[in-house]
């Protein structure tokens, strides 16, 4: 394995965690009903977004992987 790929798999194990660890973030908000709360909505917003970003980063972290 070369240190790129070691590098890409360490990254997309990283990025699944932190993606589980925001989803957690994200399920005890609504099971509190904290999510519809005016002043807990613009974090769940970044919630949604940091989601977005670290499942985003996953996918490409694979595709250059796969691409090696």
């Amino acid at each position: 394995m070369s240190d790129e790929d070691a590098v890409l798999e360490e990254l997309m194990g990283n990025l699944g965690e932190a993606s589980r660890h925001i989803r957690a973030s994200r399920r005890l908000l609504l099971e509190h009903a904290l999510a519809d709360d005016p002043g807990y909505l613009r974090l769940a917003a970044r919630l949604s977004e940091a989601l977005d970003a670290t499942e985003t980063a996953s996918r490409e972290a694979r595709r250059r992987r796969d691409a090696g």
